[in-house]
């Protein structure tokens, strides 16, 4: 069986108490590679869930190795010396180093920082390929066996002498023949078809994409967009999504609007999203657990006795509407696709973020406020001791993770001038994913104007924490009817089908005002 091999430049921590655990990420999802590829060129990316779905159905350990030498082994998954998870970012290591005496050697070449890179070893079960551009690709990772994880030096060292130690590699990734015919045949149509002219005015097929979003808005299909649909033949058509009115919008802005629910909300983009069953989807949740023990010889173990609760999520309806005057409809200067999508999208988080936090079930998500089973940190007054008390609220695994701070605004603008001895500020600036923000105790902070002065601060770590299925993704509706055409309006209403709960109480924490 071949296998495949990728790079990764990582930041590896490692602690500072005497134990050799080390911790990083091995790679992050969604996220695409450098070019890959000798005769194909392509660009990569592991589809969000791929590794959790090859943790859970793997039949075989998966190993922490120096250098993929196979007898250098440093953690296991066989013995839990090695910890594998995906969460929102990617695939998240924890190993704990055998002290052996290549593994002392290691972890200090790990601690020193000589050794940065991680790697891992795969094989492809399912994948998929788009064309990007002439003789470039890109190659989305779907389903995967993950064979083992390696920290190691220099990567291109790694390739050869991995393969030199007998262990088949890919070196070449074969293009699928049948994405090569249609992606071939694509590019002839486009040479010929994508770029039509109007006068000496040209428009590209996203070009065209976005125009005809604007005749939807405008409800529009006469003259120049028959002509335009007539042009660009199947091609946008192979990429659009119906509504309910027969109606089509662009799969590309379609898809605009769902990006922009999720960046104007990075708690919905945190919490974990199961997928969508039919009926109601029920959720074990672990409240209680005791702790096992050792026994002496001929006494019988000590029975654990499990507590599960169950968390049942089902569908209920979030969305948002705008109701537009035709004369602002009709005004050229405004960019209608871009506001509607936008206008539409803010309101739409606003609710769903509003329910994930305080909503009361029902109609509504059950929000994280009024959860009794969340653990909860009563105070008087917040100070920065009250605040280490929540942060320490969460066991380690979650806290030392993706784990954020939710601060009310007038909450967090009193934080913000807590100073320690010296005069400096405990929240502090910092980058996350390029973006400026705020962060305390080294962890990111984000302001909400929904949480109640009773419960101003919640930290928690969103995706192990909260759970939201999503039975039907957002959709946009535009609707001419009577009242509206005598009041010279349309209206436009985005909804979604979804619900939300607390499944893990363990890994979020909230501060009570007593």
């Amino acid at each position: 069986m071949k296998m495949e091999l990728r790079i990764a430049v990582s930041d590896l921590h490692t602690n500072t108490d005497g134990t050799m655990n080390v911790s990083g990420y091995v790679n992050k999802t969604d996220q695409l590679s450098n070019v890959l590829g000798v005769t194909k060129r392509f660009v990569e990316k592991i589809a969000k869930g791929a590794f959790s779905r090859a943790i859970q159905s793997g039949k075989k350990d998966i190993e922490f190795l120096a250098e993929h030498k196979g007898d250098l082994i440093l953690a296991s998954t066989r013995n839990g010396s090695l910890r594998l998870t995906e969460d929102n970012k990617g695939l998240y290591m924890e190993a704990t180093i055998a002290s052996t005496s290549w593994g002392k050697d290691y972890y200090e070449l790990i601690n020193s920082g000589i050794l940065r890179n991680m790697s891992f070893g795969f094989r492809t079960i399912k994948d998929s390929w788009r064309l990007l551009e002439s003789n470039l690709y890109e190659r989305t990772i779907e389903e995967l066996e993950l064979f083992e994880v390696s920290v190691v030096k220099d990567p291109a060292y790694s390739q050869s002498t991995i393969a030199a130690r007998g262990i088949h590699l890919v070196k070449d990734i074969e293009v699928p023949k049948e994405v090569k015919v249609y992606n071939q045949l694509k590019e002839k149509r486009e040479m010929e078809k994508t770029v039509i002219r109007y006068g000496i005015e040209e428009r590209t097929i996203e070009q065209l994409e976005v125009e005809r979003f604007e005749s939807f808005v405008m409800g529009k299909q006469n003259g120049q967009e028959r002509d335009m649909n007539e042009n660009r033949n199947s091609e946008v058509r192979y990429n659009t999504t119906g509504t309910a009115g027969g109606a089509v919008i662009p799969e590309s802005v379609h898809n605009q609007v769902i990006k922009k629910v999720e960046e104007y909300s990075p708690i919905f983009e945190m919490a974990r999203k199961f997928p969508s069953v039919a009926g109601t989807l029920t959720i074990a949740r672990e409240d209680s657990l005791d702790d096992a023990g050792f026994v002496g010889e001929g006494i019988n173990l000590k029975q654990l006795a499990m507590d599960f609760e169950t968390v049942k999520l089902e569908q209920k309806r979030a969305g948002a509407y705008i109701r537009a005057s035709n004369q602002l409809l009709n005004d050229t200067a405004i960019s209608t696709s871009d506001y509607i999508a936008d206008l539409l999208s803010r309101k739409l988080i606003k609710a769903i973020e509003k329910s994930i936090l305080v909503g009361s079930g029902g109609n509504e998500f059950n929000g994280i406020v009024n959860d009794t089973f969340v653990p909860t940190v009563k105070v008087k007054k917040i100070e920065i001791d009250e605040l280490m008390d929540l942060h320490n609220s969460l066991p380690y695994d979650y806290a030392d993770g993706n784990a954020t701070f939710i601060m009310a605004r007038k909450t967090y603008n009193q934080i913000a001038k807590l100073k320690d001895a010296l005069g400096h500020s405990y929240v502090q600036n910092g980058v996350v994913n390029g973006r400026p923000t705020k962060t305390l105790f080294g962890k990111v902070i984000y302001i909400t104007d929904v949480l109640p002065e009773s419960t101003p601060v919640i930290f928690a770590n969103f995706y192990h924490a909260y759970a939201i299925m999503i039975k039907q993704a957002a959709r946009l509706q535009r609707t001419v009817d009577t009242e509206n055409a005598l009041a010279g309006t349309t209206t436009f209403v985005l909804d979604s089908y979804m619900d939300g709960a607390v499944y893990n109480p363990q890994a979020i924490a909230k501060l009570v005002i007593a």
